[in-house]
C-alpha cells in the first residue's frame, strides 16, 4: 500500500522538475539571446562612433597635410624654404653709390643683372643732370644720375650687391639687417586666437533667434574679420620682406674716378674763388634781374601811362577848384583898396 501511494509522488516530482527545468532553459535562452543582441548591437555602435572618429580624424589630417602644402608651396614661391629663414626671418637693407664713366652702359648692366637674378625695381627716377632753370646754356655741364629701390631674392641679395658695386668706383655702402621673427609669430598667434573667435562667432551667429542680438554679434564679428584681414596682410608683407631684400643704389655719372681726396686750397687760393663766386653770382643776379624788366616792361609801360593820367586829372581838378575859389571870394589888395578911396573923394 505504500509503495502505491510513493510511485505517484515521485513520478509527479519528476514531472516538476522537468517543468522546471525546461522553463529554466528557455529562460536562460531568452536572457542570452537578449545580451547576444544587445551585445552586437552595442559593438555595431561602438563600430560606427569609431568610424565617424577615424573619418574625422582623417579628415583633420588631409586638412592639416593641405594646410601644410599650402604653406609650403607659399613658403617656397616667397623664397622661404630653408629652415633657417623660417626660424630667422630677416629683412636686409642695402644703400649703396656708384660713380660711372659710362652712363648708359652700366645702366643696361644694371638692369641685366636684376633681370638675371630675379629681381624688381620698387620704384625709380632719372636726372640729366641740368638745372630746374628755364634757360638753357650750351656750355653748363650736366652729370646724369640714376636712383632706384629695388628688391631682390633673399638668396642672392650678397651676390647682386657686389655685381652692383662692380658696375664703377663704389663710392659708399651701408647695410642692415632687421629680424622679424617675433613680430610675425606673435602675429600668428593673434591671428589663431581670432580665427578661433570668429568661429565662435558664426556658430553662436547661427543659433540666434533675436534679431537684435544678431545684428549686435554681426558687427562684432565684422570688426573680428576685419582685423584678421589686417594681420594677414601684415603677415604677407613681412613673407615679401624676408623672401626680398631691400637694395637703394645711386649710379652717378662722372668724367674721371678721383680715388684720392683733392689737396685744400690755400688762403689765398680760398679769397680768390670766394671773391670770384661774389662776382659770378653777383652777375647772374643782374642778369636774371635784367630779364625780369625786359619781362616786365610791357605792364610797367601801362602802369606808368595810368599813373601819368591819373595825375593830370587830379592836377586839372584842383586848378578848376582853385579858378573857381578865386572868382566867388576874391580878397582886395591894399593898391585896389586905395584906388576905391581916390575915386570916392
Amino acid at each position: 500500500m505504500k509503495r502505491k501511494i510513493i510511485l505517484p509522488l515521485m513520478l509527479s516530482s519528476l514531472l516538476l522538475t522537468a517543468c522546471g527545468s525546461s522553463s529554466y532553459e528557455s529562460s536562460y535562452n531568452d536572457i542570452s539571446n537578449t545580451k547576444s543582441a544587445g551585445a552586437s548591437y552595442n559593438s555595431e555602435a561602438s563600430y560606427d562612433i569609431y568610424s565617424d572618429a577615424a573619418a574625422s580624424e582623417e579628415y583633420e589630417y588631409a586638412d592639416a597635410e593641405s594646410s601644410d602644402a599650402s604653406s609650403n608651396s607659399s613658403g617656397d614661391e616667397s623664397g622661404l624654404a630653408s629652415e633657417k629663414i623660417k626660424k630667422e626671418m630677416l629683412v636686409y637693407t642695402c644703400n649703396m653709390t656708384v660713380d660711372v664713366l659710362n652712363f648708359d652702359e652700366a645702366i643696361g648692366k644694371f638692369k641685366e643683372s636684376l633681370d638675371s637674378y630675379g629681381g624688381f625695381v620698387e620704384n625709380e627716377s632719372y636726372s640729366d643732370g641740368g638745372s630746374d632753370s628755364r634757360w638753357y646754356s650750351e656750355d653748363q655741364e650736366k652729370w646724369q644720375s640714376y636712383s632706384a629701390t629695388v628688391r631682390v631674392p633673399s638668396a642672392d641679395y650678397d651676390s647682386f650687391c657686389s655685381a652692383a658695386a662692380e658696375l664703377g668706383d663704389l663710392r659708399s655702402k651701408n647695410a642692415s639687417v632687421e629680424n622679424v621673427s617675433s613680430e610675425y609669430y606673435d602675429l600668428s598667434t593673434t591671428l589663431e586666437i581670432y580665427e578661433a573667435k570668429e568661429d565662435r562667432y558664426i556658430a553662436l551667429l547661427a543659433d540666434i533667434t533675436d534679431e537684435e542680438y544678431a545684428v549686435t554679434i554681426e558687427r562684432e564679428l565684422t570688426d573680428l574679420q576685419i582685423e584678421i584681414a589686417k594681420i594677414k596682410t601684415r603677415m604677407n608683407q613681412i613673407r615679401t620682406d624676408v623672401a626680398y631684400s631691400f637694395v637703394n643704389i645711386r649710379i652717378n655719372e662722372v668724367k674721371e674716378y678721383t680715388p684720392e681726396p683733392v689737396q685744400k686750397d690755400t688762403f689765398g687760393q680760398r679769397l680768390i674763388n670766394s671773391v670770384s663766386d661774389t662776382a659770378s653770382n653777383f652777375l647772374i643776379f643782374l642778369e636774371g634781374l635784367l630779364f625780369l624788366i625786359i619781362s616786365l616792361f610791357p605792364y610797367l609801360v601801362l602802369i606808368g601811362i595810368v599813373v601819368f593820367i591819373v595825375i593830370a586829372v587830379r592836377k586839372n581838378i584842383k586848378k578848376c577848384r582853385a579858378a573857381k575859389a578865386e572868382k566867388l571870394n576874391v580878397p582886395k589888395t591894399n593898391d585896389e583898396s586905395i584906388n576905391n578911396e581916390n575915386q570916392d573923394k
